[in-house]
């Protein structure tokens, strides 16, 4: 690497806790607001993926692999 990217890209994404799981909470979210929600969350997902890759290609092992 010719330049070492700057400090603000090199710091692990923080991964908040998701919605919680209770079905009874699930099922009273119209359909399409849940896609949406989705949606959201797998970009968000994508995003961070992609920054800790980054920061661990300049400096390896600095981030944690996220649990699927």
């Amino acid at each position: 690497m010719k330049d070492t990217p700057p400090a603000a890209l090199l710091t692990c994404a923080e991964r908040p806790d998701g919605l919680p799981e209770d079905p009874s909470l699930i099922a009273q979210i119209p359909t399409r607001i849940r896609s949406g929600i989705i949606r959201l969350a797998r970009a968000f997902a994508s995003n961070a993926d992609r920054s800790d890759r980054l920061v661990n290609w300049v400096d390896p092992g600095t981030c944690p692999t996220p649990k699927p």
